[in-house]
Parts: C-alpha cells; structure tokens; sequence
C-alpha cells in the first residue's frame, strides 16, 4: 500500500536528482535554490537539532523535555518540507511559455539525432528536468547557450 505523502517524498527526492544543478538555470527556475537548501537542511539539521535538544534539556531540566522534543522534531523534519515541495512541483504541468520551449529544445534535439521517448502529455516540470539533463549531457554548449 503506498501513501501519498511518502510517495510525494520519493518523488521530490528522485525530480532533485534529475534536475540539472546548473548556473544557467538559476534565473529562470526555483529548482536550483530549493535543491541545494534542502539538501544542505538533510545534511546538517538534524545532527543540530538534536545536539540544540541536548543543550536546552541539561540547561533547563527534564520539566522543559515535551517543548524539547517538539523543537527537535520540527527542525529534524524540515528538509522533508523542501523535499514534498518538489516532489509536487515535478508532477505540475508546465506553463504555456514553458511548455513551447520545452517542444522547441524538444525538437531541436530530435533534429540533432537524439532520441527521445514519446511524449504522452503535455509535459511537467519531471519531464523538463529528464530533457534538460540529456540537453546538458548529449549536446555541445553552443545549443546549450542558445536555448538557455
């Protein structure tokens, strides 16, 4: 049985994978911030959180101990907000503009010789960041630069 909270998680997880972390796209999209902030939040949240935790309960006794543990809690857990953020924006259909542009890279790429897999939909940011990631990784950085 799946739940859709943890496979919102899973999802954001694996579109911050795919996504392209690169410094022409920070300008026109909010990936790149999100990504690197929740993963530098995985990284040294909760390790802080409960060393925060500590402190507070030697400091100001077992009587403080349910506040404590729900400070922790929520810091610990912050890296999974950014992570169910992304998860929802990667199934969001693309915008008009985007969606044209994602067809003209699209097509250019199929001119070049690249094969590609058939479109079922409209697109979503998931499938932007699978056709941005085969752009960076398969195409010289003169198309690159042209279309970003």
């Amino acid at each position: 049985m799946q739940y859709p909270l943890y496979s919102t998680l899973r999802a954001g997880r694996e579109y911050g994978k795919q996504w392209p972390l690169k410094a022409e796209l920070n300008s026109l999209f909010v990936e790149n911030k999100v990504i690197l902030l929740t993963s530098l939040a995985g990284r040294f949240l909760p390790p802080s959180a409960l060393l925060c935790a500590v402190l507070q309960y030697v400091y100001l006794g077992s009587e403080f101990l349910p506040q404590i543990l729900t400070m922790m809690l929520f810091v610990a857990t912050l890296p999974l907000q950014g992570w169910y953020w992304l998860g929802i924006r990667s199934a969001k259909p693309l915008p008009p503009a985007i969606a044209s542009w994602y067809f003209q890279i699209r097509d250019k790429m199929q001119q070049q010789g690249i094969s590609l897999s058939p479109v079922k939909r409209s697109g979503c940011y998931k499938d932007l960041a699978i056709l941005l990631q085969q752009a960076y990784q398969q195409l010289d950085r003169t198309f690159v630069k042209q279309w970003l």
